[in-house]
């Protein structure tokens, strides 16, 4: 692959945003989850499992993406078809972490939080799945799947507010940039939308109408 395409590029991104999200992670946890290192005293098997999902995938974007750039495609799709488990068990980890949390304290804001980031989650992937013979839309997809991910860890090192806008500003660059380099800009146009909506709804059952997410609690853990 030419090290200057626009697809080069897109993979050499999905590698930059994954090594960003590494330092992310440990100020994001690192009072809930790094400190405890080694031993992890009062932390639920359900937390670990969790972190090991999303280490996974993240490591798998990476060793597609530089498979990708040297052109291996062959073991580029075959790393591919390891989503097709992985994905199941990054669902159940959120069930899992977010009964847990849930189970120890009671906020419901987490369960609009957990359902804006794993839906932009399952969204960015089954649009990846279902473009997976489009090269440029696959590749562009598959990196924003790791866009909701920045919400978890700079939410908590900072602040919710802070994380949705850069997502959301992250998107819209990428959006311009494409535009103006005239190239496949329409995967990031469906991201913002899909945020924007998100975002509509987690703010209308936060604000608007509270008692929404509430009901579903108390269904659920009351």
């Amino acid at each position: 692959m030419d090290r200057s395409s626009p697809l080069a590029k897109t993979y050499r991104g999905i590698a930059l945003l994954v090594i960003v999200l590494v330092p992310l992670s440990y100020f994001g946890f690192r009072t809930s989850y790094w400190q405890h290192f080694p031993r992890f005293p009062g932390v639920g098997w359900e937390v670990h499992f969790h972190l090991l999902t999303i280490a996974a995938w993240l490591a798998m974007l990476v060793s597609q993406a530089w498979l990708a750039v040297k052109g291996r495609i062959a073991q580029h799709k075959r790393i591919g078809r390891f989503a097709y488990l992985l994905v199941p068990l990054i669902i159940i980890g959120f069930g899992l972490v977010t009964n847990y949390g849930q189970l120890r304290h009671k906020e419901p804001a987490l369960l609009g939080a957990s359902f804006f980031d794993g839906g932009a989650f399952l969204v960015f992937y089954a649009l990846a799945i279902a473009y997976r013979r489009n090269t440029a839309y696959h590749s562009r997809y598959m990196m924003l799947t790791a866009v909701p991910f920045i919400n978890p860890t700079l939410g908590r090192a900072i602040a919710p507010e802070v994380s949705t806008t850069v997502e959301l500003a992250l998107i819209i660059a990428l959006l311009v940039a494409a535009r103006i380099r005239r190239t496949t800009w329409q995967p990031y146009a469906v991201a913002l939308l899909t945020l924007m909506a998100l975002t509509l709804v987690i703010v209308y059952i936060s604000m608007i109408e509270p008692g929404i997410i509430e009901g579903l609690w108390e269904a659920i853990w009351g």
